[in-house]
């Protein structure tokens, strides 16, 4: 027994000795010292062929010295050694994946997954490569998906998840994933517009309403700031949206709105526009017709038939010039429209207004300068966003987050007697998408008495 005690002491001095130089090396390395590194894991090798961390570790530095088939061979032998170091695996499918060998890094993620299934930066990893290979973006896509299970906050993951479902042409469930991404910390630098709606987006609006509050003290004359500070904040809500919101808001979006109204949103502005002409009147072209806040002219194929004279009228001179682009009109004028509305007395026999009210809170204003200018007999089509249960209690309408004034039915109905205008009809309806779901309206249908 006494003969075998110099024997053990022996072997722990070695193992401190091995241990103390891969110390020394791996400090060398990380401080990029790769050739200094390097010597001392091949110091370690010629008296331990087979030590897995100088091995590994021999193979990185070789990689990165741009001899890339010997540090492969050096590390894939270290896992093949440590078959259960996922860290490794791991890093043996960076390394491929650097030098775009998809397929083998896809293999060794899985096998660095086999050790450890709950490292989410692994599987994000081997989506990554996924995207690469033959494998199908359902693969991919459950691969990232793993990963934000492990951590629903991790950004590299939701930034794949937003491209491959934009890619698929999913631009909502794309929308939600880019979003989660864009709010995470840190904030600072980024736009506070975009963080508001993003925060919006997310259903987060006290953390939405944060944002343009914060806007709002950088740029105290915005008027989209102070707008959507009201929407989601519920403070100080205006009545209607303002001159100077309305006109900025719609000149920054002239360009891409028919696109994402149409495309994205599901819009259904000119059809129930169309679907309330034909139960008043027929296409004769005879009318004299006013579209009321008719932005790009997305209702002028639907109005032609009808009119003899068509004027369009906005507060959007970007919007303007996309109508006037599109044509049809016989006379397009840049005005707030009550007071458009104010000095045309009995000078239309039809009036249509698409999405355009909902921008009033209070509708007796608007409704009483429409009556006035309405010859008798006349006709007012419009749309409003409608809400069944009041966001507090006895009000008629409100301010929703999206910036847009819902109403209930009965408000709407008293504001049209109030103006002088009967009911025709009143037909609850969807008005289009937002965030995957209906958007719940009315298509009303007023008339001036004869």
């Amino acid at each position: 027994m006494n003969m075998l005690k110099p024997s053990i002491a022996h072997r722990s001095d070695t193992a401190l000795t091995t241990l103390q130089t891969l110390q020394r090396a791996i400090g060398l390395h990380t401080a990029g010292e790769i050739e200094q590194a390097a010597c001392l894991y091949r110091e370690m090798l010629v008296h331990e062929p087979q030590q897995p961390v100088a091995l590994h570790y021999l193979g990185i530095a070789l990689h990165q010295q741009g001899q890339h088939e010997a540090g492969l061979a050096h590390v894939r032998q270290s896992c093949t050694l440590q078959p259960d170091n996922a860290s490794w695996h791991n890093e043996l499918g960076n390394m491929l994946f650097a030098l775009r060998q998809f397929e083998a890094a896809n293999e060794a993620y899985v096998a660095a997954l086999q050790a450890d299934p709950h490292d989410h930066v692994v599987w994000n990893n081997l989506g990554s490569s996924q995207l690469q290979t033959e494998a199908t973006a359902e693969d991919a896509n459950f691969s990232f998906e793993q990963a934000l299970s492990l951590a629903p906050d991790f950004a590299p993951a939701l930034l794949h998840l937003g491209d491959i479902h934009a890619a698929a042409g999913d631009k909502m469930t794309s929308a939600n994933y880019q979003c989660r991404a864009f709010v995470l910390p840190p904030l600072e630098g980024k736009s506070k517009e975009m963080l508001g709606i993003s925060f919006y987006f997310l259903g987060r609006l006290q953390e939405a309403a944060e944002m343009y509050r914060a806007w709002m003290e950088e740029e105290p004359d915005n008027p989209i700031a102070a707008h959507m500070y009201a929407a989601c904040s519920q403070i100080a809500v205006p009545e209607r949206a303002s001159d100077q919101y309305i006109e900025t808001h719609f000149d920054r979006y002239a360009e891409t709105f028919n696109s994402n109204l149409l495309d994205s949103l599901g819009y259904r502005g000119p059809e129930l526009m169309r679907q309330g002409l034909a139960q008043i009147v027929t296409a004769a072209g005879q009318y004299e017709i006013l579209d009321v806040g008719c932005g790009t002219g997305l209702c002028v194929s639907v109005l032609k038939p009808y009119a003899r004279l068509l004027v369009g009228v906005d507060l959007s001179g970007k919007m303007l010039e996309q109508a006037h682009l599109r044509g049809g009109y016989d006379q397009l004028v840049k005005q707030e429209i009550t007071l458009y509305l104010t000095t045309v007395h009995s000078a239309f026999d039809i009036a249509i207004a698409a999405d355009t009210m909902m921008y009033f809170g209070d509708l007796s204003e608007v409704l009483a300068a429409m009556a006035v200018s309405l010859r008798p007999g006349g006709y007012f089509i419009f749309t409003l966003e409608s809400v069944s249960e009041p966001l507090h209690a006895g009000a008629d309408f409100y301010l929703h987050a999206s910036g847009r004034y819902r109403h209930t039915p009965d408000y709407v109905r008293r504001s049209l007697a109030r103006a002088g205008l009967l009911t025709e009809s009143l037909l609850e309806t969807v008005l289009r998408e937002e965030m995957r779901q209906p958007v719940a309206g009315m298509q009303v249908i007023a008339q001036r008495p004869q």
